[in-house]
């Protein structure tokens, strides 16, 4: 009987100290990812605005902006058109200071022939407000050779309660 309680004993302390140490991994390794996660409303230093981006909890993304809103009949081919963007996130720390990092991809084409062109790349380093409805900071666009300096600004949907409440 003894021997049966070491054992079991013996278990319990070897399942709570892995628990324990996988814990602390997986809280490492996504340092409260959950602070992202949602739906935000962002304003891109960019030509086309505002974008709606979406954090998964897996650390992917996606980010959308306006329809059609490349395309202009005197450019050649009539502009572009792109693609959702899709990309991924992850959370560091550097020192005292916590920030999203991350990247997104939108794949064009011209909008007369659809044909494939230089696709967009942004890579951003945002800081979440204290309130964890807002984030801001550096990005930048990387479309063919060309590189742009960027900056995004996001504010954290949120569902319209009183427009709820005045549903019958």
């Amino acid at each position: 009987m003894l021997k049966k309680l070491i054992v079991s004993g013996l278990a319990v302390a070897v399942l709570a100290v892995g628990a324990v140490v996988f814990g602390s991994y997986t809280t490492t390794a996504n340092a409260h990812p959950a602070d992202i996660v949602g739906v935000w409303e962002v304003d891109a230093a960019a030509p086309y605005r505002p974008h709606l981006f979406t954090f998964h909890q897996d650390g992917t993304m996606t980010s959308t902006n306006p329809t059609n809103v490349q395309e202009n009949v005197s450019q050649p081919h009539g502009g572009t058109n792109d693609s959702l963007g899709m990309g991924v996130w992850k959370v560091v720390q550097d020192g005292s200071d916590r920030f999203v990092v991350g990247t997104f991809e939108e794949l064009n084409a011209f909008a007369d022939n659809h044909q494939p062109t230089d696709k967009l790349s942004v890579s951003f380093k945002v800081e979440l407000t204290n309130d964890g409805d807002g984030f801001d900071g550096p990005a930048s666009a990387t479309v063919g050779s060309d590189t742009f300096p960027s900056h995004l600004t996001g504010v954290r949907l949120h569902i319209d309660q009183n427009a709820v409440n005045a549903l019958p």
